[in-house]
């Protein structure tokens, strides 16, 4: 781990300044902290448990999604809770490029699909439509 705990002692700094992520092309939120290192040290212990390579150190997720370095070759990889890589960068800085302090925004304004009536509320409107 000596090449890379520079950026592994780092990494819990880039929740300062980033709040998305490139993934595949489409812009995704961080929507939790990237890990300290004390974090990073204990998820050690963790990995056999959660079904992740012993080659990869788990710095970001909640153990159902994770950013991992592969510690061999420097790659990043970002896997989900079946343990598939959805996606891959060749290097930390390959990685750091892809990070954005863009916030992502929601629409969380309810929205109507569709409706439908009920047909007494339908019967009913038919009579008042008749007694005028």
């Amino acid at each position: 781990m000596n090449d890379y705990s520079k950026f592994l002692k780092e990494v819990e700094g880039m929740n300062e300044k980033y709040a998305s992520i490139y993934l595949n092309c489409e812009l995704e939120p961080l929507a939790m902290p990237f890990w300290s290192w004390q974090q990073i040290q204990n998820g050690f212990s963790l990995r056999q448990e959660w079904e992740v390579d012993a080659s990869l150190i788990p710095f970001y997720g909640d153990w159902h999604n994770l950013f991992c370095l592969k510690e061999s070759t420097g790659e990043i990889i970002a896997l989900n809770d079946d343990r598939e890589v959805q996606c891959k960068w060749a290097s930390v800085k390959d990685f750091k490029s892809c990070l954005s302090e863009k916030e992502i925004e929601y629409d969380d304004r309810p929205q109507i699909d569709s409706t439908s009536f009920s047909p007494d509320l339908f019967e009913k409107s038919n009579g008042l439509k008749k007694k005028h």
